[in-house]
């Protein structure tokens, strides 16, 4: 009888055996798609596309369609697609386009760091990510890796953060934080931790969608033990994202008492209509992320394509009011070019003139500052 039961207990196991252990990150990682030419094999690329534009689309900024997206590309969603594959549109730019949209130059006082909040700081620990979005506002900057700032640095953007103690919080972003090391990343956490003026860390990462085998329970650890509040702001535009493996890495890091919150772009093609925003952001809520901001899409060059009408954009948002909990409706949000701060639209931060432009009231500077948006 014990024999039998051994060989029944082996025989089942030829025939259900145990489910492979996914491959480690970096290798994910390394398995996303980077160039056209893998693309054009799969069939991905613009019908008709030009050449030798798509090549100049991808000097700009690379190529990374990651792992987490073939699928969804492969069965047609262009929800997901649109946001990768390179377009031919990316080399047109428009007059009211930017290199540097939101004015991280402007208001940066040494390299890697942006000051332009009292209480807040961004530190671009990374240039590269585990995704490459096609409507990028730092695309200047993000993919080219002679931008990257070692730790050594960066230690000169940590000592400002030190020296003004008016600075309670540090944002690291990018890039994307997220794709260093254990080992790098950790050395960046430490520094900030040891700085008395800071209270809370900030995240801004697409890694829960992009590439959710980051997140793993080391990671998890370590954000957990941390003696400051920890904020894990998760870049997600559209509700196809939420894959069994990202909604997993959500879980993790919920789970591991991490704050978690969303910030989605407002691209047409992507998620420019009423059903897509209530199922985006009705999803998020029900995994506990909070819907943060709903961001128009920056002046970046060559995004012109993204973006609609702010009137329409206004309206998609006005809409989700009573479709909605208050708790998972998003703030429209526009960073006024040029550095002049972020803002809620309201009706008392814009006017349209008779001309067709758009006047801001800059939160950090208290003028009015033109802006022209198509319409």
């Amino acid at each position: 009888m014990e024999d039998n039961g051994r060989m029944s207990a082996a025989t089942e196991s030829l025939q259900h055996p145990p489910p492979k252990e996914p491959p480690p990150w970096p290798q994910l990682l390394r398995q996303g798609i980077i160039d056209l030419k893998q693309l054009e094999v799969r069939g991905w690329l613009e019908h008709n596309a030009s050449t030798s534009a798509l090549i100049q689309a991808q000097k700009a900024l690379d190529i990374r369609v990651p792992e987490a997206f073939h699928d969804g590309i492969e069965q047609g969603d262009l929800s997901v697609a649109r946001q990768v594959i390179p377009s031919v549109q990316e080399i047109k730019i428009a007059p009211e386009e930017l290199d540097d949209p939101i004015g991280d130059e402007r208001y940066s006082p040494c390299p890697g760091l942006t000051h332009r909040y009292p209480d807040r700081a961004l530190v671009k620990v990374t240039y590269q990510c585990a995704m490459y979005c096609r409507f990028c506002f730092r695309r200047n900057k993000v993919s080219h890796p002679e931008e990257n700032l070692s730790y050594d640095t960066l230690q000169t953007a940590y000592s400002y953060i030190e020296q003004h103690p008016e600075i309670t919080e540090v944002i690291f972003t990018g890039g994307d934080p997220l794709v260093l090391t254990d080992t790098r990343l950790n050395e960046h956490i430490a520094r900030v931790e040891a700085m008395p003026n800071i209270r809370t860390i900030r995240f801004h990462t697409r890694i829960p969608t992009a590439l959710p085998e980051r997140v793993t329970a080391e990671l998890c650890e370590r954000l957990a033990r941390s003696p400051k509040m920890v904020w894990i702001v998760a870049h997600i535009n559209s509700a196809s994202e939420l894959t069994p493996n990202s909604l997993a890495a959500l879980k993790r890091l919920r789970c591991a008492g991490i704050g978690l919150a969303s910030q989605s772009v407002l691209l047409k093609g992507v998620n420019d209509s009423h059903k897509a925003l209530v199922e985006l952001f009705g999803s998020l809520y029900a995994q506990g992320v909070v819907p943060y901001y709903l961001h128009y899409p920056d002046l970046a060059q060559g995004t012109n394509h993204f973006r609609i009408p702010l009137e329409e954009a206004m309206a998609l948002v006005n809409n989700l009011q009573g479709q909605l909990p208050g708790l998972a409706i998003p703030r429209l949000t526009i960073d006024i070019p040029g550095g002049y701060g972020k803002i809620t639209v309201s009706s008392e931060n814009w006017r349209r003139a008779d001309d067709g432009s758009w006047w801001f009231l800059s939160p950090t500077q208290k003028t009015w500052q033109k802006t022209d948006y198509p319409s």
